[in-house]
């Protein structure tokens, strides 16, 4: 079949309305020109990068998305809408025709063209390059250029989700040959200025933008503000005009603000208890099971995240997601279960570290509440909480039992790869299950929708019941936004404008 724009309507068309998009009063207003606009992320290390194959948290993905674009783009409907593709056709899921759009230029005025996409799509399969992006570049049998202007591109197997696929940040177009990301060149709406990894970005518009009339500013600013009160604070005082991740209990100051005003972003942002499958405690499928009972998630929603949250079901599938799994039975806090199980683990006494940071949500007093629920139960865990500076490269996945809190990809058949496959190097808690890996090959086979979510279904099944990783929340995402900036709302696909607040918002 060819695939077009109406046919991922029919797939994600229900998205938009439960995207909690509000009404804005400069919805009418004509953008204006020039400024500078200082946006604060939470995350940031020495670690930090522009290469889009090595991106590992929001705060990187919003920097790239200033430097480059993809092939294709999500629009408010989470429908994936032509970018550098002009063109982007299949008939069987296998075989796919890109046709790339002409004239479009990179910041030192070489033309875009095929070997761009060739080398932008192929360099992840290299082991050398260590990308995040490795295992999904594995289905890439083949990509060539035929012509200046055309791709082919073949999969090792159907995949119609493909098209979202190309739209995530870690495959944004790179010019051919590009090793250096100290200061790369792209086709996005800024040009690097500067780049301190840890520090921040700044950025200065790209004349030769290929969107007409984009972008607004003349300057584009990212600072880390790793400090969850300093960075509200910061735009309260007009110090920076943006600042994302406005932790729950800072919401209520920022909505009573007359500088800023409070976004509320819906996506599908979870936040998850790793329990690593390779440890003899964490990996022990009873401990698991009570770990689970113990997860008081209502409590979590209610009091911890002040309402802006949703109770998860130890699956990575969100309610307002098109493939979400209607009918599977909401898991219950239940001590007497949680006992149960603990009993038959055979680990009642024993202790194990559970590792948090401030910075995700809901994290710091689930853990507390875990250590309190397993004293309850006969284990003892003890918690430890770390900054959030440095927690993804030191402690993220590499002890028996620590959170993550996991961005929302383009589609669900992404998340499942990544962090749910057997040869992912993403799998959080190294839970190997060649059920699953077949199941996801299925799905994305699966030409029709309604068959296709029946085993999206399945597989939630599987994680909720088997997986190494409890899913306690969804969080809502919170920015803090100074009055004085306009063109700033929620997009579905992912933080900050689905990380591309750069090229959108204007000064009043």
């Amino acid at each position: 079949m060819k695939t077009t724009r109406r046919d991922f309507f029919s797939v994600c068309g229900s998205v938009g309305a439960l995207a909690g998009l509000p009404s804005f009063a400069w919805a009418q207003e004509t953008p204006k020109k020039g400024g500078n606009v200082r946006f604060a992320v939470q995350n940031g290390s020495v670690s930090d990068t522009l290469d889009p194959a090595k991106g590992a948290h929001s705060g990187d993905w919003t920097k790239q998305f200033c430097v480059f674009n993809a092939l294709t783009e999500f629009n408010d409907s989470l429908i994936p809408d032509l970018a550098l593709a002009e063109r982007l056709e299949s008939t069987d899921g296998m075989n796919w025709h890109v046709t790339i759009r002409k004239g479009v230029q990179f910041h030192d005025g070489a033309e875009l063209s095929a070997d761009d996409v060739v080398y932008s799509l192929m360099r992840h399969k290299d082991p050398a390059l260590a990308s995040r992006a490795f295992s999904i570049a594995k289905e890439f049998a083949d990509v060539k250029a035929n012509g200046k202007y055309e791709v082919a591109i073949t999969l090792v197997r159907p995949n119609f989700d493909f098209p979202s696929v190309l739209g995530a940040s870690y495959f944004l177009i790179v010019k051919n040959g590009a090793t250096d990301f100290a200061k790369p060149v792209g086709t996005g709406p800024f040009i690097v200025d500067n780049f301190t990894p840890g520090r921040g970005f700044s950025g200065k518009r790209n004349p030769n933008y290929w969107k007409p009339g984009l972008p607004h500013l003349d300057t584009v600013e990212i600072v880390s503000v790793p400090d969850n009160a300093a960075r509200v604070n910061a735009v309260l005082a007009g110090d920076v005009d943006i600042c994302s991740l406005v932790t729950h209990g800072y919401a209520d100051q920022v909505k009573r603000s007359n500088s800023a005003d409070l976004v509320v972003n819906k996506l599908g942002l979870y936040t998850d208890l790793i329990l690593r499958q390779d440890n003899p405690i964490a990996g022990n499928a009873d401990f698991v099971a009570a770990v689970r009972y113990m997860q008081d998630r209502k409590r979590m929603v209610d009091y911890v995240m002040r309402g802006y949250g949703l109770i998860g079901n130890d699956h990575p599938v969100a309610p307002w997601d098109p493939y979400y799994l209607e009918g599977l039975p909401q898991r219950a806090f239940d001590l007497d279960k949680a006992k149960f199980h603990m009993k038959k683990s055979g680990l009642a006494g024993q202790s194990l570290e559970v590792i948090c940071q401030p910075g995700i949500a809901a994290s710091v007093e689930g853990a507390q509440f875990l250590q309190g629920y397993g004293a309850a139960v006969g284990f003892n865990f003890k918690v430890k909480q770390v900054p959030t500076d440095g927690y993804w490269s030191t402690y993220w996945t590499k002890f028996p039992i620590t959170y993550g809190s996991i961005n929302n990809r383009p589609n669900v058949g992404m998340i499942f790869e990544l962090f749910y496959t057997s040869t992912s190097t993403l799998n959080e808690a190294k839970w190997i299950n060649p059920k699953m890996d077949q199941l996801l090959d299925a799905a994305r086979a699966q030409g029709d929708f309604q068959k296709r979510k029946a085993i999206y279904g399945d597989m939630q099944v599987l994680a909720h019941e088997s997986s190494g990783t409890v899913i306690p929340v969804f969080d809502m995402i919170l920015d803090g936004v100074s009055k004085k900036v306009r063109g700033y709302k929620p997009n579905p696909s992912g933080m900050s404008m689905g990380y591309r607040f750069a090229e959108a918002v204007w000064r009043a």
